[in-house]
């Protein structure tokens, strides 16, 4: 039996009566993946959708039924005015984190330089680096070796040639590599913590760390002294109230010249040092 489009716009009405964010991610969504047109959708009460349509428009609605976030739904989120491929192996890239990019590119990094990310997960940081610094190296490492899946697959699908993988548990396994710049969007977050229930469909391993989400700051930081070069740094991205351990993680380690920077909420969000 056909269905025409304008019954699925009721029932998505009738779903969530008060929400008109979802009918305007129900409208984004077939435009994205289904191809209907903008005449279809608004002009059109007899728009009617094959078995395979429907198909799709019943996924959309189990997942939001579901709380999966919408960007899983589509498959692809928007990082630094570039579209990265996602699923529920990797986070979706927080808005936040483009100003930790924002910070390394008006470093002016001269050719030959050499940027870790470190817990690249999608590759955003690392690979979004790469295209606005197209004569420098960048080497994006995972424990996740299913995240550097997706890392690799954006690596593709936006033609980065200097950008590459790893897998390693953090730094362990670049043995006779050092360089300029190591940054890094850890996992941070307590285990204990009430914020863990909205975010429960992104992987738990790159949300949590131990010792209240300090723990991969101390490794991190431990192993990266060895490995920088001569004024070279380490940036972080954090939480909001995680600013001042963070800074104390990194003198403890041997750096200097810390400091913290801070998001559009005026949150402490970054913090680096330079050995």
């Amino acid at each position: 039996m056909n269905t025409s489009l304008s019954l699925y716009k009721k029932k998505i009405k009738d779903l969530w009566p008060d929400s008109q964010e979802m009918l305007t991610e129900f409208i984004f969504y077939i435009k994205e993946t289904l191809n209907i047109k903008d005449t279809s959708i608004y002009l059109d009460d007899d728009y009617y959708l094959s078995k395979k349509e429907q198909e799709a428009i019943e996924i959309f609605i189990k997942h939001k039924k579901d709380g999966v976030p919408f960007d899983y739904i589509l498959n692809k989120s928007s990082f630094y005015g570039n579209d990265f491929y996602v699923d529920s192996r990797v986070l979706i890239p927080r808005p936040e984190t483009e100003l930790l990019v924002d910070y390394i590119n008006k470093l002016n990094l001269q050719k030959g330089k050499i940027v870790l990310d470190a817990g690249t997960g999608s590759g955003c940081i690392g690979i979004t680096l790469a295209i606005h610094n197209p004569d420098i190296q960048v080497f994006g490492i995972d424990f996740s070796k299913e995240s550097l899946e997706v890392a690799q697959k954006n690596k593709n699908n936006l033609k980065v040639n200097n950008f590459s993988t790893i897998h390693s548990d953090w730094l362990s396994s670049l043995e006779n590599m050092s360089f300029d710049v190591i940054v890094s969007n850890p996992p941070y977050i307590s285990p204990n913590d009430p914020h863990l229930k909205d975010l429960e469909h992104e992987p738990f391993e790159a949300l949590v760390a131990l010792d209240e989400g300090l723990q991969d700051f101390k490794t991190i930081s431990k192993q990266a002294y060895s490995k920088l070069r001569k004024g070279g740094m380490l940036i972080f991205e954090h939480g909001f109230n995680q600013a001042k351990n963070v800074s104390e993680i990194l003198k403890e380690n041997g750096f200097d010249n810390i400091e913290s920077f801070k998001d559009h909420q005026s949150h402490l969000r970054i913090t680096k040092g330079i050995i």
